[in-house]
């Protein structure tokens, strides 16, 4: 086992306390998330001195971060897989990065504990969201939301297939509603990024349609 592996699976059990600091906290309410979601979900805060082995790497830019664990399919357990929030967000010559994980570690989909019954229903609309807390704040309405990591998180790199989770969801005759962030309209990348989605979601026979924001969502297009 890995030292990234060994530090999630402490931060994980019964023996870290998974507190959250306060700006941590502020930022998941910001997100409408409740006490409850974000307990059941095992959000918390990352001691300063655990980010270098969770990740492989750090920045002396970063002051704090919180983790994102994946639930897994299995009764409380979760994914081998990291995912952190970063406080301040690094500024860099591509963009500004707000979420973290080990380089070259493959995007997973992250499956909420919300309405697991009714995101292993067929005949459930599923809603695909970018970002874990995206997913959580439907979830908390109500829907069947799963969240992928950016408008490309459902593939790993070089492939076009969906991601090794998504055969474990139904998508044979389903509706799948495909929510991308804002710029779908105006951003030439992220319209193509849905657009291979949904060619990918057709191939496994599902029936996908985009959602246009702003939230609550009410215009669907065919993607």
């Amino acid at each position: 086992m890995g030292t990234s592996a060994r530090t999630l699976g402490f931060l994980l059990s019964s023996a870290y306390d998974g507190a959250l600091a306060p700006e941590h906290l502020a930022d998941l309410r910001k997100s409408g998330l409740t006490n409850e979601t974000i307990r059941l979900h095992g959000l918390r805060s990352v001691p300063p001195d655990q980010i270098r082995p969770l990740l492989g790497w750090d920045s002396p830019r970063i002051q704090s971060a919180y983790l994102l664990p994946y639930p897994s399919l299995g009764e409380g357990a979760w994914l081998d897989h990291v995912c952190l929030r970063l406080f301040p967000p690094l500024e860099t010559e591509r963009g500004t990065i707000k979420y973290a994980q080990p380089r070259r570690s493959p995007p997973r989909l992250y499956l909420p504990r919300l309405n697991r019954n009714a995101i292993m229903d067929a005949a459930t609309p599923l809603w695909v969201l970018e970002g874990q807390k995206k997913a959580l704040a439907l979830a908390q309405l109500g829907f069947a939301a799963v969240g992928i990591s950016g408008v490309e998180g459902w593939h790993t790199r070089g492939s076009r297939e969906l991601l090794p989770e998504f055969a474990a969801v139904p998508l044979r005759d389903r509706v799948i509603e495909v929510v991308p962030d804002g710029d779908f309209e105006t951003n030439p990348d992220v319209n193509m990024a849905v657009r291979r989605f949904a060619d990918a979601l057709r191939l496994r026979e599902a029936r996908p349609r985009r959602v246009v924001v702003p939230n609550p969502p009410r215009e669907r297009q065919h993607a």
